[in-house]
């Protein structure tokens, strides 16, 4: 008798719903016969003017020995540049293939075969439910008041000496609702200093004029804490796949102990330390994203379509109806948002502050499609 493979690995394996990144541009250009170049892709929270000019030139530089050798991220340059830049100790930084990867160390690292189980919230990010369903690790979920906001209380009364974990986005994806820190430090005050929290500031330069404080600040005073940060969003670098975690010694320590080598390539170290440069670049991209929230935000004031308060560089609305019909109309019309059916938000979608003139295409398709 064959063998059934789908049945050998464990039950979290066999019921994992794996994550659904937005479409992209190829896919949709094969789905429906547009051309590649007629397509916005308003899906997945990217930089809409790119990477920074200098990132660009120096990857333009790599040679082709730099290209031939194994990278140490550890003894590269933009280990110190980084944690000057963020006033810590090197021994407080790590580099990893996305933030993304940086919660699967954790989980290895602080959960797994330790009979512990993670909390998270309702409407936070998927992943991290995903990855600890992937490692077969209990997932408890809080629900989050009726404002959207996560229900620190909650956090609280659920989390025990049992709980490895309990993940936060600060701002929130896909909700964009920023947490107020005095919210956070009261979670770090009130559960075991055995309990990581780990927040996920993906999206901290965008929210970065909103907050009085840095996080960074209660690492001298909370040393379960751990801060995760990306190259990917304001410094429109998703492509090499760089992200970061901020800790302890101690923590960061027995991550760089698990984590495979080679993790970080030679173009991710490369570009990133020149875009850490970019503070024009980072400023433009502030103010592309200013301006074309409050350009979005006016058009569905205009059309009479609630949205949700976003600290990042995304807005999610509300369709007054089940999103996927929209999200299939705009699809029709070269155009990528983001439904919002796993957080089972389907009146919901979530679209990307893009250009001036990707921002009017959406609101021109969206008039047309409720008028």
């Amino acid at each position: 008798m064959a063998v059934n493979f789908q049945q050998l690995p464990h039950s979290g394996i066999r019921s994992l719903i794996p994550y659904k990144p937005g479409k992209s541009i190829e896919e949709l250009a094969r789905e429906k016969g547009i051309k590649s170049n007629d397509i916005i892709k308003m899906a997945s929270n990217e930089n809409p003017l790119g990477c920074s000019p200098l990132a660009l030139a120096e990857l333009k530089n790599i040679s082709p020995h730099l290209l031939a050798t194994y990278p140490s991220p550890i003894n590269h340059p933009l280990m110190s540049k980084l944690a000057n830049k963020l006033k810590i100790d090197a021994e407080q930084l790590f580099l990893s293939n996305g933030s993304d990867y940086i919660y699967t160390i954790l989980l290895n690292c602080f959960v797994l075969h330790q009979d512990k189980h993670i909390i998270t919230h309702e409407y936070a990010f998927s992943t991290y439910a995903i990855q600890a369903q992937t490692l077969n690790i209990p997932v408890h979920t809080v629900a989050d008041n009726p404002n959207w906001q996560v229900n620190i209380d909650s956090l609280i009364r659920a989390c025990n000496l049992k709980t490895g974990i309990i993940f936060l986005a600060n701002p929130n994806n896909p909700t964009g609702i920023l947490i107020n820190p005095k919210e956070i430090k009261r979670l770090l005050e009130n559960i075991p200093e055995s309990t990581l929290l780990v927040i996920d500031e993906a999206y901290y330069e965008y929210a970065a004029t909103q907050l009085n404080c840095n996080s960074i600040d209660w690492l001298a005073e909370h040393p379960n804490l751990v801060i995760t940060r990306t190259f990917s969003k304001i410094y429109g670098l998703a492509g090499i796949r760089l992200g970061y975690a901020i800790s302890h010694p101690s923590i960061i320590e027995l991550m760089r102990r698990i984590q495979l080598p080679f993790m970080v390539n030679q173009v991710a170290l490369t570009t990133a330390h020149a875009a850490l440069e970019d503070e024009e670049f980072i400023q433009q991209s502030l103010q592309l994203n200013s301006e074309g929230m409050r350009q979005i935000q006016a058009g569905f004031t205009e059309l009479n379509l609630p949205y949700l308060p976003s600290a990042c560089n995304f807005l999610t609305f509300d369709c007054k109806q089940d999103g996927i019909s929209l999200y299939n109309y705009l699809l029709d019309r070269g155009i990528i948002v983001r439904p919002l059916h796993p957080y089972k938000m389907n009146n919901y979608l979530r679209v990307t502050v893009g250009t001036k003139e990707q921002n009017n295409r959406f609101l021109d398709e969206l008039s047309n499609y409720y008028k």
